[in-house]
């Protein structure tokens, strides 16, 4: 296959960004030489995404809400570049994470982008986006349908102030409804899980005892308040059976597990987003969080979609992150991990929309897979 080489304007981005890098790194009054310019070939045959001359396994763990799509786009991705194979695994995003440092696997997948001070501890660690995802809030209530909900209301639940399916404050956003007097079961994650990452963003984004200084804030991993009931699972596969086998209860799940859970006979709440709106999430609801961000996306791509300003954008949605090194062991593993990126993010490849429609997921926005490219173009061997 015709080796394919990023475009120019990203090999010279790439290239600037490894300069400040080495800049930044330099001794003051050092007498080494200077190093030769990178020269333009270089830098393009050091960026060239293409089937490798030899077999690599890239080797992924992580985000269970990532799982299901990487399991998706194993076959396409072995049919187009018969070199590469890819094998994923879950087990939550905080294993991506550390399992992306340890070297573990070739990389992570996670729901979480790394924070300032772990890129900063992890030098060369790289967070690539590559789709848009999303986390639906699923509730045991047989006969209930277009529950709604807050953010606030969901906090007070985790913290143990509502207790009852009937309380006023769920019952004032649900006239019409027959809301039982039944006790509310909170379902959270017990791994170190980029779901709860994403759902404790919305806790603390809507509910000030949760997000201030002294509350559990949000996190793969947060101190979670004692609830009388509460129970635990493991993966959004667990949420959703601990969730079926127990009436009462309330859940949170990522997209791509939104099917099982309906098979399951649960229901899917309507939150309510930053402009008021009761929404589920779609990829109509998911691009929108996207878009709100798109133009403010940092340079190492970490950000946020958690309730973001827009009358059709959904609360909670994210970035889903490949955690990558941008040294690897060698050459072909460099090629076959910049080649996966590449096409992952593709509307010809793994962004295809049949792919990406079984798991409720969305394409990047153009200018945030620029970004993406430009920092795909670094990874080296």
């Amino acid at each position: 296959m015709k080796p394919y080489v990023l475009p120019a304007v990203l090999i010279a981005a790439a290239t600037a960004l490894s300069a400040c890098s080495s800049a930044a790194t330099s001794t003051t009054g050092s007498s080494s030489p200077a190093a030769p310019a990178t020269t333009a070939a270089a830098a393009a045959a050091s960026t060239t995404t293409a089937n490798p001359a030899s077999p690599v396994a890239l080797k992924e763990d992580g985000s269970s809400l990532l799982y299901p799509f990487l399991q998706d786009v194993v076959a396409p991705l072995h049919q187009q570049f018969s070199n590469i194979t890819l094998q994923p695994a879950p087990g939550g995003s905080g294993k991506g994470i550390s399992d992306a440092i340890s070297g573990n696997v070739t990389f992570g997948g996670s729901d979480a982008y790394l924070s300032a001070g772990q890129l900063a501890q992890n030098q060369g660690l790289m967070n690539i986006p590559v789709v848009v995802s999303g986390q639906a809030v699923n509730y045991n209530l047989p006969g209930v349908k277009g529950l709604k909900l807050t953010g606030d209301i969901l906090a007070k639940i985790y913290l143990g102030k509502i207790t009852k399916w009937n309380d006023p404050a769920i019952a004032a956003l649900n006239s019409g409804l027959s809301l039982p007097a039944s006790t509310i079961v909170p379902i959270r994650r017990v791994d170190s899980s980029g779901d709860t990452f994403l759902f404790t963003g919305l806790l603390s984004a809507t509910n000030s005892q949760w997000g201030g200084a002294n509350g559990p804030q949000f996190g793969t991993t947060v101190t979670w308040p004692a609830v009388s009931g509460e129970l635990t699972a493991n993966g959004n596969p667990g949420m959703v059976q601990t969730c079926k086998a127990t009436p009462g209860c309330i859940a949170y799940v990522g997209v791509s597990a939104e099917a099982d859970a309906q098979t399951a006979g649960l229901g899917e709440a309507l939150l309510q987003n930053k402009d008021g709106n009761f929404l589920l999430p779609t990829q109509a609801t998911l691009a929108a969080a996207a878009s709100a961000v798109a133009s403010s996306v940092p340079s190492n791509l970490a950000v946020s979609l958690i309730y973001q300003p827009g009358a059709n954008t959904y609360p909670i949605a994210n970035f889903e992150y490949i955690i990558v090194k941008s040294h690897q062991a060698d050459a072909a593993t460099a090629q076959a991990v910049r080649t996966f990126l590449d096409w992952v993010m593709s509307p010809t490849g793994g962004s295809q929309a049949s792919l990406l429609a079984k798991e409720v997921f969305v394409a990047l926005p153009p200018s945030v897979v620029t970004k993406a490219q430009a920092a795909v173009a670094q990874i080296t061997g």
